[in-house]
């Protein structure tokens, strides 16, 4: 192919297209598990996260629902994923070569989020950061100044430590693999995504460029401006027991649901729809978690002990199943 400024927008034109295909196909979930929060600054602060609302009898003057003055706040990272093209692989016409490599960018910035998220959740349960390819993912604080999944997250107004509860939300007494519960039907969701800016693709397809001049290489990028934090922890559990014993599985759910909120009242977590709800294991545990939610008849327990006889399963589809390879 001649190098003109033709031939370049038309070829640096494809690859947008296959670009696109990569994002379309790749699978992502943290839209489903996450608040999707906008963000004008280099960094958004969240002071409402330690307090809820709820209603109280009107007796007199209303009675304002202070935040808390939490000082919670996710700073925007800035990430790239770029690549180089060889002249000469334009001139001999063997660009084609490159297609996988603009497709699976498009891959790549589909599935960012989820990395940040779920590598998050791995990074909280491993109590250090974890490398996700060439991401490091730290360990996440909430706003009470804890790991997102601890023994002793403190519920209760933080200026009357007398009123005080602390709840946990991770059982660690197993030696498997963690899984974790979400729910997800409340407005404020366990997680935030936080986007400063979108993902936007970058060419430099000139022929004058610096690179092509000294390095022979054109260049095809996307960069984002966004990061990932902690909403309600309050929402979420994590757990290491076996999964395939179904009095586990109960277990975390009715954990998650006796932890209340500040003004000491249930978070109604777990009552809303399957599809709010969500189950989500590492690679290794997708057959045991497949079976205790879609399976017709499982083991079961009678009395706490696995029964020997095939029963209904009471946990059909109790909740919605998310496989992350970012967890394994």
């Amino acid at each position: 192919m001649e190098i003109s400024a033709n031939n370049l927008t038309t070829l640096f034109t494809g690859f947008d297209t296959i670009f696109q295909k990569g994002f379309e196909m790749a699978p992502s979930y943290y839209e489903k598990i996450c608040s999707i929060v906008p963000s004008s600054t280099s960094q958004t602060i969240y002071p409402w996260l330690g307090r809820t609302t709820g209603f109280r009898e009107w007796i007199g003057e209303r009675v304002l629902q202070a935040l808390e003055a939490h000082a919670y706040t996710i700073v925007n990272k800035t990430f790239e994923d770029t690549v180089g093209i060889e002249r000469e692989r334009i001139e001999d016409d063997q660009y084609g070569v490159y297609a996988p490599v603009i497709e699976q960018l498009g891959w790549d910035a589909k599935t960012h989020p989820d990395q940040l998220v779920f590598g998050m959740m791995k990074a909280a349960v491993t109590g250090a950061p974890v490398q996700i390819g060439k991401l490091t993912v730290p360990v996440p604080i909430c706003y009470d100044g804890l790991n997102l999944y601890a023994p002793n997250h403190p519920a209760g107004p933080a200026q009357e430590s007398s009123n005080q509860t602390t709840y946990s939300n991770i059982n660690s007494s197993g030696s498997g693999p963690f899984w974790f519960l979400v729910d997800a039907a409340r407005p404020i969701k366990p997680f935030i995504f936080q986007k400063r800016r979108e993902y936007a693709v970058t060419r430099m397809n000139t022929a004058t460029d610096e690179a092509v001049f000294s390095q022979r290489l054109f260049r095809y990028g996307v960069d984002v401006r966004c990061n990932a934090g902690v909403g309600l922890w309050q929402l979420t559990y994590a757990s290491n027991t076996d999964l395939s014993n179904p009095s586990n599985y109960a277990a975390a759910v009715a954990a998650l649901r006796s932890i209340k909120s500040d003004a000491g009242v249930p978070f109604g977590t777990w009552n809303g729809p399957p599809s709010t709800r969500f189950l989500i294991v590492p690679p290794q545990l997708e057959e045991v978690a497949r079976q205790l939610l879609h399976a017709t008849f499982g083991a079961g327990t009678i009395g706490g002990a696995v029964s020997a006889i095939p029963i209904a399963n009471i946990y059909l589809n109790d909740a919605t199943l998310i496989v992350s390879e970012w967890l394994a």
